[in-house]
């Protein structure tokens, strides 16, 4: 699942500039990555990037101590003050375990300018297909239901981890099997196997992703056969 750029308005730092006395010296920061001040990554993500540009020397904070930074580079002199001095600085995240959204600010501080962004790491995986419904605040979620029509014998299940993960069926009976079980860090396709369903009932199995230690549920539903009519 491609990484998805999100604007939250009220938690990005605003860009300051200013000039000196004589107002001739500009001071200033410029986000480059991410450009919308805020980007959201995965629950299984361990890693992304901030990409800035600087005139003055700089000092990096974290909000928050599920992403941290080289602490080298919590401080930087521009030898060059006045010029433009560009960094990306490589981020490291916890997988996010706790069912929840949570956000970490990076603030970069140039003394007489600042800027900064949010990182938002939701709960869950990058499960594309069945598709997921998310709120525009992040806060709520969810993952719709794959429906197979009764005759239905193949389908398919998409999508992206950032780690080595498995997938399970849970039903007690199984009525389905998985073309794999496990793979690599990827965008993944895994195909659904059944037969046509010929009882009377719907059949029900919830499939089971794990990447990284985060647990993610896709509810499967295969339909009961039409009854004929009279």
């Amino acid at each position: 699942m491609k990484k998805t750029s999100f604007l939250f308005a009220a938690a990005a730092l605003a860009l300051a500039s200013c000039g000196d006395g004589d107002g001739n010296e500009m001071h200033y920061i410029e986000m480059l990555y991410p450009s919308s001040h805020a980007a959201v990554v995965m629950a299984d993500q361990t890693s992304d990037s901030l990409v800035f540009a600087s005139t003055d020397s700089w000092w990096l904070t974290s909000s928050a101590d599920w992403c941290t930074f080289d602490p080298e580079y919590k401080h930087v002199e521009n030898p060059y003050q006045g010029s433009w001095l560009s960094c990306k600085m490589f981020l490291t995240f916890t997988p996010n375990t706790t069912g929840q959204t949570r956000y970490a600010i990076l603030s970069i501080d140039g003394g007489e300018s600042r800027n900064g962004a949010t990182y938002a790491q939701v709960p869950y995986l990058g499960i594309t297909r069945p598709q997921r419904l998310v709120s525009s605040d992040l806060m709520t979620d969810s993952l719709y239901t794959l429906t197979l029509a009764a005759e239905a014998e193949r389908d398919s299940v998409c999508f992206r981890t950032y780690s080595t993960w498995t997938l399970k069926t849970t039903a007690a009976e199984p009525w389905l099997t998985l073309s794999t079980a496990e793979g690599r860090a990827d965008k993944h396709i895994v195909y659904l196997t059944m037969t046509a369903n010929t009882t009377t009932a719907e059949r029900r199995d919830t499939l089971v992703l794990v990447s990284n230690g985060v647990a993610d549920s896709i509810p499967v539903v295969q339909q009961a056969p039409k009854k004929a009519a009279n």
